[in-house]
């Protein structure tokens, strides 16, 4: 398995944004509640889909626990991740715009987390 893309991951990262503000809109919320949200829809769909999220599904990528590609994510790493999410979009997207430049392909919350994204082949 190769590591994702930056365009694979910011696709994907899209359309669960966009499944989220659907979400959120179709509920009513307000826009502050989407933070929210978006952790329970990222937490939900990382346990039920195995370290994937539709967005995720649908450009064939995982989230998993070791950089070396072969294990699943601790629990501890499913609820850590979408909070740090929120935190680097209130940073203006910086920490995952360190996998832009990061030799290997790496956003801050991958090697705060000691996770990363893989492109896969099946399931």
């Amino acid at each position: 398995m190769r590591t994702a893309r930056f365009r694979e991951r910011f696709f994907a990262f899209l359309v669960d944004l966009l499944l989220v503000a659907l979400i959120g809109h179709l509920l009513g919320w307000p826009l502050l509640m989407w933070a929210a949200l978006g952790i329970a829809y990222t937490i939900g769909s990382l346990v039920v889909f195995r370290g994937r999220t539709p967005g995720k599904i649908l450009l064939r990528l995982r989230v998993v626990g070791q950089r070396d590609g072969r294990s699943g994510l601790r629990p501890w790493q499913v609820v850590l991740r979408p909070f740090l999410y929120v935190v680097e979009l209130a940073l203006l997207c910086g920490g995952f715009l360190v996998a832009l430049v990061a030799r290997d392909r790496l956003a801050l919350h991958d090697m705060l987390l000691d996770t990363r994204v893989v492109k896969v082949t099946r399931g």
